[in-house]
């Protein structure tokens, strides 16, 4: 038997394997805990990271879990750019208090963009029991309780009787769209409980949250009585002016029942072991209702403020002072400071003639310390110079709504200067003369040829007889290929006397065949080359049809070309015009962002435009 093939079979399957890795690996996620071991009145902080190489990434779906509380503690988020590649990883943090004492699993948690689902494994958590209080801890407790100052719903309900209780406040009653408020709900306990109560968060209205990890623990005395307490934080930020509304919370927690059981009841015994188990008797406990008074924002504000609430600063760099032309350089503007950040957007981005710019994508990071929501916020363009030079981007602009002073403050960044060398394009030269004038002359041939001697037949009078015995009609074949290439000719002299008028012509059926190849590539499973054979037909078919090279313009200049060229050219087909051609640039200058679907996309869009701008651009 051979073992050739088979060995080569092999080889080939693994070839195959090692091929595909690289595909299945593009969304990845993990899941880590900073400790294995936690004691029930603790924290434990999990962190979920999402990588894949796009612009963006899924959240993680977090399962559901019995035996912990999640509360959400943040995220950062990090992209790198490396010749029109991105790569994205977003890390999630979350505060896991726990319910129940013992190994606890950690479910796994997925991702999923779309197109790829990826898994997590699945952690496991010792839960302790609380350690006891050591004798210096003892006694700090009085004075730390002593410290904690209830609140006034708190010694009302204590004032009651009430053993068990939860309450809400927040820290105004009054605020602006966006400004930041922190509302602190408090359960309270003075008998013990059989286990951990489970929390259900509030609902809002004109209202979204955020939390402010971690819990709080500590006891407290109102009115004499001893109260443990579990304090859960969160900020809120109105979306409109008008009323808000925060409804209730619940919590459910088991309570040891005092119920007095008749020892002549028939259940007894099923009573009994009901009332002493460890799970007691299951109550809620729900918190009133807090309504909110939403102020508008007040008049005067910037032309370019675009709704950011709170305290920033902005500013703007490139990821280098030096580039050449027609290389990407990464133009990155970052808001940082306190506030809704994911609410900012990005601040208005000048024209700039000596750039193509592509608006790529945004990167947030935010932290919660304090209980105030701060971070920054980072939006990533990708500049490309044009030409060589000293090139600027001007100061950018950024404008917010500072709270604190009820005053609308402007903010700009300083300008940013490239040093722009000349690009491999531009440096390249075409040499006509020789490299050596006096390079020798050598022999190719000769030109006397000797006669031959020996006698033969003639056979040029055959060959004439031959002819005069055809048809007439085919004596005039010599005379039609002459006229015919008489008339190629004159045709050839009047094309290269009138250029754009014959490129004018031209320019549909070229743009025709472009898309034919381009079709062909998707379905090669190509779509990159798709991508950049329309592009370059785009830009050909528009420098064809207004007779200047469109690919050294703006968009918005070359616009302006094709109305003063074409008065007939409706405002739809310019825009048509403009929108093509911003996605035809970002994909064929970002390769990783066409996929299939997205070229085929653009092919049938060229195709109907195209079709639009034959009836227009006559």
């Amino acid at each position: 038997m051979n073992k050739f093939p088979m060995k080569s079979y092999l080889l080939s399957s693994l070839a195959a394997l090692l091929l595909a890795a690289p595909a299945a690996a593009l969304l990845t996620v993990t899941a880590a805990t900073d400790r294995d071991s936690v004691e029930i009145d603790g924290n434990l902080y999990l962190t979920v990271t999402v990588s894949g190489d796009s612009a963006s990434v899924p959240e993680p779906k977090l399962p559901n879990m019995q035996s912990f509380n999640i509360y959400s503690s943040g995220r950062s988020q990090s992209i790198s750019i490396i010749n029109g590649k991105i790569t994205t990883s977003v890390s999630f943090t979350y505060i896991l208090t726990p319910r129940f004492i013992g190994l606890q699993a950690i479910p796994s948690i997925s991702v999923f963009n779309g197109k790829e689902k990826a898994v997590t494994t699945e952690l496991q958590v010792t839960v302790t029991k609380a350690r006891q209080p050591s004798a210096a801890q003892a006694q700090q407790r009085p004075q730390q309780a002593r410290q904690q100052r209830p609140t006034q719903a708190a010694r009302t309900a204590a004032n009651r009787g009430e053993q068990i209780f939860i309450k809400a406040e927040t820290d105004k009653k009054t605020a602006y769209p966006g400004e930041q408020i922190n509302i602190s709900i408090k359960f309270y306990t003075s008998v013990p409980l059989s286990s951990n109560p489970q929390y259900v968060p509030s609902t809002f209205k004109n209202l979204i949250s955020e939390d402010l990890p971690p819990v709080r623990n500590g006891e407290t005395d109102i009115g004499g009585v001893r109260y443990a307490y579990s304090e859960i934080k969160a900020a809120l930020f109105a979306l409109n002016p008008g009323p808000a509304e925060v409804k209730s919370a619940t919590v459910i927690a088991q309570v040891p029942s005092d119920e007095a059981i008749d020892p002549f009841d028939p259940n007894f015994f099923q009573k009994f072991m009901a009332i002493s188990g460890a799970q007691g008797q299951s109550r809620e406990f729900s918190t009133d209702p807090i309504t909110l008074d939403i102020k508008p924002l007040p008049a005067g504000a910037p032309a370019d403020f675009s709704g950011a609430v709170g305290n920033y600063s902005v500013a703007a760099a490139a990821d280098r002072p030096e580039a050449r032309a027609g290389e990407a350089v990464n133009f990155s503007i970052t808001v940082a400071g306190s506030g809704n950040l994911k609410a900012v957007t990005a601040p208005k981005f000048p024209d700039l003639p000596d750039f193509k710019v592509f608006d790529t994508m945004s990167s947030l990071d935010v932290r919660k310390e304090g209980d105030i929501i701060s971070g920054k916020k980072t939006f990533t363009y990708i500049l490309v110079p044009r030409s060589e030079g000293k090139k600027t981007v001007p100061p950018i602009k950024f404008s917010f709504f500072e709270p604190r002073t009820a005053v609308y403050r402007g903010l700009q960044t300083n300008p940013v200067t490239l040093l722009v060398e000349k690009g491999g394009q531009a440096a390249k030269s075409v040499n006509f003369s020789p490299a050596n004038g006096s390079a020798q002359v050598t022999t190719s041939g000769s030109d006397i040829r000797y006669v031959s001697e020996k006698p033969g037949s003639d056979s040029l009078p055959v060959l004439a007889s031959s002819v005069l015995a055809l048809p007439y009609w085919t004596h005039s074949v010599p005379v039609a290929l002459l006229l015919l290439s008489f008339w190629l000719a004159r045709l050839n002299r009047f094309k290269l006397a009138n250029p754009l008028l014959f490129k004018f012509r031209k320019a549909r059926s070229e743009a025709s065949r472009d898309i034919d190849e381009a079709e062909a590539l998707i379905k090669a499973a190509k779509p990159n080359e798709a991508v950049s054979v329309l592009y370059d037909s785009f830009m050909a078919y528009l420098s064809d049809k207004c007779g200047v090279k469109v690919g050294a313009l703006t968009i918005k200049k070359a616009a302006e070309l094709v109305k003063t060229r074409f008065p007939s050219a409706t405002e739809r087909s310019l825009d048509e015009i403009c929108e093509l051609w911003g996605a035809l640039e970002l994909r064929h200058f970002s390769p990783e962002a066409a996929g299939s679907e997205g070229a085929s996309d653009l092919t049938k869009k060229y195709s109907l435009l195209i079709d639009l701008l034959e009836k227009e651009l006559r």
